[in-house]
């Protein structure tokens, strides 16, 4: 459908539920540094997202769990061990062990970049930054707008930084290795309403954006200079996370609260929500400040079918537990570790556990949780 016919039908749709109750979300709403929104994840929602574009509507998801949840502080971007590598940044919030970086204008909040777990998740670290900027946020924002964005990155990278495991795999011996990037999104704001989530009921606009993301693998490989070695790397190793992925999304936006009310992400049928962040009312405990030396969990190949490999770094000297938990909260696997230093690595046996989204945490023997993090298993 062409975007000015589209557009025409939102009109068709706003006049006709009566306009003028629609809000307009201005850049009030944009973070600044001492902030701390307070957000939970439903990783099982029963909740309908999907409804035709128009105004005044009203959108139940009161029937939102908490299955984790998620404090973001927003400091000064020098707070960051990576900050030399994000000019033109403003702001930075720490995700689990990832710094993320982010610049704000009076018109929107683009995001530079991020330090941590490279994009493909071969189980490097590096610090990635995409050119343009990715647009996160805009202000104003009203009913009809309509935008589209392009971004992407090439990132080099050295051999070394593979596993040893993985590069045995490949049936190439590259000098040079580089990420390509490509992201085509298409925001627009379809329909304006009342979403009711627990603990409160908000006016908000909805936004649908529509992402579509490339992401090919390039070696070095002499004499024969760069070559696209995308699907030999996928059939090889089974790194799922290139190729192109179609992902769907609704945002929800109140003109008073900083936090998204809700960011709906939908299955590939575009209608069936998998995973709901929303605006979390009831949070209210001390954060954690950005620390350099947090604890990281990575996993390899993810998705997987059979075996994995976990590889946890900055852990201290003692024991912990790896506990892999389904959907519903049940502990579905538990192995028990002596870590001996800085980085840590295992292999695990997952090929009994059913196709499906899993989550996997690491638990000191103190019962703390040191993080937790996605597992999908595909078969």
């Amino acid at each position: 459908m062409r975007i000015t016919t589209f557009l025409l039908a939102l009109v068709m749709l706003g006049f006709g539920a009566g306009i003028q109750a629609q809000i307009t979300v201005t850049n009030a709403t944009f973070p600044v540094v001492g902030d701390t929104l307070y957000v939970a994840f439903d990783t099982n929602p029963n909740i309908v997202a999907f409804t035709p574009p128009g105004g005044n509507q009203s959108w139940d998801f009161s029937s939102l769990t908490v299955g984790l949840t998620q404090q973001l502080v927003f400091e000064s971007p020098a707070a960051g061990t990576a900050s030399a590598n994000f000019s033109g940044a403003t702001l930075l919030y720490v995700n689990g062990a990832v710094e993320n970086y982010l610049q704000v204008t009076n018109q929107a909040v683009s995001f530079l970049g991020y330090y941590g777990a490279d994009p493909i998740g071969i189980g490097f670290d590096a610090a990635i930054r995409y050119s343009p900027p990715i647009v996160e946020k805009r202000a104003p924002m009203n009913f009809f707008d309509i935008h589209q964005i392009s971004s992407g990155l090439l990132f080099p990278f050295p051999p070394s930084v593979i596993p040893t495991a993985i590069r045995q795999q490949l049936p190439f011996t590259p000098d040079s290795l580089r990420i390509r990037i490509a992201i085509n999104r298409l925001d627009v704001v379809d329909a304006w309403g009342d979403v009711t989530i627990p603990g409160g009921t908000y006016p908000v606009l909805r936004e649908k954006r529509t992402q579509y993301r490339e992401t090919r693998l390039d070696a070095k490989v002499p004499p024969l200079g760069w070559l696209d070695v995308t699907d030999v790397v996928i059939q090889a190793v089974g790194l799922t996370t290139l190729g192109v992925d179609t992902t769907v999304t609704y945002h929800f936006y109140n003109n008073t609260s900083k936090e998204p009310i809700a960011i709906v992400t939908l299955a590939r049928d575009q209608a069936t929500p998998v995973l709901v962040q929303y605006k979390s009312n009831a949070l209210t405990t001390n954060v954690r400040q950005l620390a350099a030396e947090a604890p990281q969990l990575l996993v390899f190949p993810n998705p997987a079918s059979d075996r994995v490999q976990f590889r946890f770094r900055n852990i201290k000297l003692g024991q912990y537990q790896l506990k892999v938990y389904n959907v519903l909260g049940m502990e579905v696997l538990s192995e028990t570790y002596q870590m001996a230093g800085r980085a840590f690595e295992t292999e695990v046996d997952v090929s009994k556990l059913g196709a499906g989204t899993y989550f996997y945490s690491l638990w000191d023997n103190q019962g703390l949780v040191l993080g937790a993090k996605q597992l999908v298993i595909t078969k």
